[in-house]
């Protein structure tokens, strides 16, 4: 009799831990995805050519708390362990219905994953249970997008699904997390949208693959997630651009032109409307009006780190969006002054307090960097065009230096009425009417 109730007990527990099982198995499984045709772990490290670069290394390591197994029992991290376990013990106390056994990965994968779902739902509803400052809720939120740093997607929609069978309180945390992550200039009018992307997320809390035919494929974890929202879809004029180069030494003639030069040339910058990152196009308007849209970004702390996690995770799995963009921008930004178009244009919100420090993080992450060639080429294209035409320069000089304000236009339309008249009164003197 206890025998078999002791084979029950085993065979319920089996069921119980078969998602941890088929977890730890699909790690070592090659994967496909219809993006590229990924092949390998969805949990890669950082490939040494770009873990290597010196002055890039603390940008891959966690510097509060360790997610998953590449980190874990880091001297330096130990404090946040003791948060893990008061955390655990919250969500099981107050949500969890089952019981977890005493496995090494079943114990870190289930701390690690309460961890960030006890600190999510902490940090947007009950903050006065966070148990920690604002500085280090700030340095968690960035180790939660390291590469090295990640969990299981499924890891975290199953102990969500705990809390709230309906999903709609993760789904809105989720969307105010992304959102904080990754905030807009104000005037872009993109905070709005974005947060309404997220909001109809489907109730099991995966995400729809732009480029293929698996609607309902979940994320592999947080980094993956965030990269398929803000990078989905191919890099506008990506294919088109393929094909009409009739050669491949073409793609290099394109020169780069930093953002101040561009506007002296009267190119003029706005930030796109979507917001992703492969949302870069050129515009042609009125007369020789000329405008280049590029995605807005905001620029703290964390942004170098978040830059590299997402080319580290692209070097993995075959993919360039995120590294191309990095690279565009390198090209428009040489100096402080090409910051500062950027930023007045509402498509870089610096801050940081110094324009030296946001050209530095761009110049920094793309030195080591090799783009997709064919990323944005009909807009490299176009650039290179407008920077040939000699006359459209001295117009759009002439232009921006003596039509930069309402004021100049004014007193230009004045001076030239004044010199009208003038012209009038003179004609009138030398040929009177009364002679005719």
């Amino acid at each position: 009799m206890s025998a078999t109730a002791n084979n029950d007990v085993h065979s319920s527990s089996s069921k119980n831990y078969q998602w941890l099982i088929k977890i730890k198995n699909a790690e070592t499984e090659e994967t496909t995805h219809d993006d590229n045709q990924r092949k390998g772990p969805d949990f890669p490290k950082v490939p040494p050519t770009l873990r290597d670069i010196q002055q890039n290394r603390d940008c891959y390591d966690p510097s509060m708390v360790s997610i998953g197994p590449y980190h874990h029992g880091k001297t330096a991290l130990e404090e946040m362990e003791k948060f893990k376990e008061t955390y655990a013990l919250d969500f099981v106390k107050d949500y969890a219905r089952k019981n977890f056994n005493d496995e090494q990965l079943a114990k870190m994968m289930f701390l690690d994953g309460c961890f960030i779902v006890q600190f999510l739902f902490c940090l947007y509803t009950k903050p006065e249970n966070l148990k920690m400052s604002s500085h280090d809720a700030a340095l968690v939120t960035k180790d939660l997008f390291l590469l090295e740093n990640q969990l299981p997607y499924e890891v975290l929609t199953k102990l969500t699904s705990f809390r709230n069978p309906d999903h709609k309180t993760p789904t809105k945390i989720l969307t105010d997390f992304y959102d904080q992550v990754r905030a807009f200039p104000a005037g872009t009018e993109l905070k709005e949208k974005i947060t309404k992307n997220f909001r109809e997320l489907p109730k099991s809390l995966t995400i729809r693959n732009p480029q293929g035919p698996a609607p309902g494929q979940p994320a592999a974890h947080l980094l993956e997630h965030l990269h398929k929202q803000f990078c989905s879809g191919t890099i506008v004029s990506e294919n088109s651009g393929k094909n009409s180069c009739k050669n491949n030494s073409q793609i290099n003639w394109y020169r780069y032109c930093p953002a101040e030069e561009l506007r002296n040339i009267g190119i003029h910058f706005k930030p796109s409307k979507t917001g992703l990152f492969t949302d870069v196009h050129f515009k042609r308007g009125w007369l020789i009006t000329r405008s280049l849209y590029i995605p807005p970004l905001r620029i703290d702390s964390s942004t170098k780190s978040l830059l590299l996690n997402l080319v580290a995770y692209e070097a993995c799995h075959n993919k360039s969006r995120v590294t191309s963009y990095v690279c565009f921008m390198d090209s428009l930004i040489d100096t402080p002054r090409d910051v500062q178009v950027l930023r007045s244009k509402g498509i870089l919100l610096n801050t940081l307090g110094s324009d030296d420090q946001a050209a530095e993080i761009f110049n920094q992450i793309a030195s080591h960097l090799k783009p997709d060639p064919y990323a944005y080429i009909q807009v490299k294209s176009s650039i290179d065009k407008e920077h040939r035409k000699v006359l459209k320069k001295w117009v759009a000089m002439w232009l921006r230096v003596y039509f930069n304000s309402p004021w100049t236009f004014i007193a230009f339309v004045a001076a030239t009425f004044t010199i009208i008249l003038t012209a009038i009164q003179t004609y009138i003197a030398l040929f009177p009417l009364n002679d005719r």
